[in-house]
């Protein structure tokens, strides 16, 4: 069994110069509005005009993947680490005791997914990782992103959640990955998917607690983010995004 969360126009916010889509996963478990999908707190959709700015802002205990879906998005940090991302160049912070940083798009629009996800440990020293691939997303594969510190992914997370993408192309059909003792959350980042007897659009959700996913077939082109969760993984709730 399986449960969709549909993309809700009243989720939607305009800020200035960006457009934000805020899910929380955990609803679909749990009517409560702080409610996570196990670690997994939030996701943020947005849209960044040319020219936007989001100013120096603080994290900690935060574990934060950003995602470009097009266009690109420029990270600087109060050390003077200045680093622009793309679809060629994912980012994962692990903020642990504090990072300060900001986000600009000098050059063009962004269209971006953070994944805030809580971390199983307060503290630590704050870490940002960066994944290159020239290539962009595969097509017709789901490649592994981000997992748990030492399990050999491009990005480490300090939690236990694995994070996949894949293009799919119109008319192509895929399986969800699974890990044992693990839930999954799958997100349409853009295109038309059909999960089951469902047809699911952009910014469409679906979930399950245990049991796999159905078979994945793209009526549209479709970008796709899948996020494993181990629903029962200690974490605190003391981040200043992901515990709110």
């Amino acid at each position: 069994m399986f449960h969709i969360m549909r993309a809700d126009p009243n989720q939607l916010f305009e800020y200035g110069a960006f457009t934000l889509r805020r899910l929380r996963p955990g609803k679909m478990l749990s009517a409560e509005s702080g409610a996570t999908f196990g670690p997994l707190a939030i996701l943020d959709h947005a849209v960044l005009k040319t020219g936007s700015r989001v100013p120096m802002h603080r994290h900690a205990d935060d574990e934060i993947l950003t995602y470009i879906r097009r266009g690109s998005m420029v990270h600087e940090d109060a050390s003077g680490n200045r680093t622009p991302l793309s679809a060629k160049r994912l980012m994962m912070m692990s903020a642990g005791s504090g990072i300060v940083h900001e986000e600009t798009t000098p050059l063009v629009e962004a269209e971006t997914v953070q994944l805030i996800i809580q971390p199983g440990r307060s503290g630590g020293e704050g870490r940002v990782q960066f994944m290159e691939r020239p290539g962009g997303a595969d097509h017709n594969v789901w490649s592994l992103l981000a997992a748990p510190e030492g399990h050999g992914a491009p990005l480490d997370i300090r939690q236990e959640v694995y994070v996949y993408d894949a293009r799919l192309e119109k008319d192509r059909s895929l399986t969800a990955p699974t890990i044992d003792g693990f839930a999954s959350w799958l997100y349409v980042l853009d295109g038309v998917i059909t999960l089951g007897d469902s047809k699911l659009g952009k910014g469409d959700a679906a979930s399950s607690d245990g049991d796999a996913l159905p078979a994945i077939s793209a009526s549209r082109d479709a970008v796709l983010l899948c996020v494993l969760v181990r629903l029962d993984a200690p974490k605190v709730g003391s981040g200043i995004f992901s515990g709110s």
